[in-house]
């Protein structure tokens, strides 16, 4: 007698085999004709692979360099700027020198300018200009002056003269005594000469020498001549001389001249001359001063001209 059948136990192992089947199926793939896999695949699974290596990352500075220059940046926010350095300005290689250049290496010097007038054989008023250069050392001064002055009346010229004067004062060793040399030239148009020439040398002693006073006496010889004269000749005379200045303040100066040439053949024969001026400083940072001045000239042979001649400026100086 036939056993009969339990349905509900072949159905059951029967259906998880085809469930695998189906699961299966799913997941596997099949080759195409073309041997191209057909497997579905999710969005994620289809972003390409970066084969390529990953750089490594450059160490930044603490502080940016900007133009071969470490910039703060806090620096630049508060000041708004970029720090950097302007280009050099080249030099320019000419081939003359201002003459100024040289000049203040060592010197002391001013030019002026002013109106002044005088008394004497012209009476009038004058425009007077004028440079002074002067360098002093521990061994010797050299000092130049140069004066010119012109003055004309209802276009009528009334003074016109011009005077130069180069001194040169050696110290003899350590001691207060000096050996000087003077070069002086004159010309005026109103006298009855065109030029005067005079050339001196001595001895000088320096009774005051230090940074705010100066004084000191001379003693020597020499000769003159004015050309275009009536006795247009070489005239043998004696110098006596003396100068001194003193800086009052840093402000005030004082300086006095006095030169005295007689002729050795008749001391009655001389000429004086007599230099006073007064020195303010106004502007210390432009270097402009006032200068108050009074020039006395005398020669006791004017032949025909008046024998005194006084001069009085008001000048402004430039120092440079």
């Amino acid at each position: 007698m036939d056993r009969p059948i339990d349905h509900r136990a072949v159905s059951l192992p029967f259906l998880l085999f085809v469930t695998l089947l189906m699961v299966s199926g799913n997941l596997t793939s099949t080759t195409s004709a073309f041997g191209q896999s057909s497997v579905p695949t999710e969005p994620w699974l289809q972003a390409p692979i970066i084969s390529e290596p990953i750089p490594t990352p450059v160490p930044m500075p603490e502080e940016p360099v900007i133009h071969g220059q470490t910039v703060d940046f806090d620096a630049v926010i508060g000041s708004q700027a970029v720090a950097e350095s302007p280009p050099l300005q080249q030099e320019v290689i000419r081939w003359y020198q201002y003459p100024w250049r040289w000049m203040t290496q060592g010197w002391e010097n001013h030019a002026e300018f002013g109106l002044d007038g005088s008394e004497g054989n012209a009476d009038t008023l004058a425009i007077q200009t004028g440079l002074e250069m002067k360098r002093s050392t521990d061994a010797y001064t050299l000092a130049i002056d140069f004066d010119y002055r012109q003055a004309s009346s209802r276009s009528v010229l009334t003074e016109d003269n011009a005077r130069l004067n180069i001194d040169y004062d050696r110290l003899l060793g350590d001691s207060n005594w000096s050996a000087f040399g003077k070069l002086g030239f004159e010309y005026d148009d109103f006298k009855a000469f065109d030029l005067r020439l005079n050339l001196n040398g001595g001895l000088g002693y320096y009774w005051i020498r230090n940074d705010r006073t100066s004084f000191v006496t001379r003693f020597g010889a020499g000769a003159s001549r004015e050309f275009g004269a009536p006795i247009d000749d070489w005239t043998p005379e004696a110098v006596f001389g003396l100068d001194a200045e003193h800086q009052l303040n840093s402000r005030n100066k004082l300086k006095g001249k006095v030169d005295y040439f007689p002729s050795w053949e008749d001391f009655s024969d001389y000429r004086l001359v007599t230099d006073l001026a007064w020195e303010i400083l106004l502007n210390e940072a432009e270097n402009f001063s006032l200068k108050l001045a009074v020039t006395d000239r005398y020669d006791s042979t004017p032949q025909g001209a008046l024998a005194n001649d006084v001069y009085y400026s008001m000048l402004l100086l430039y120092k440079f």
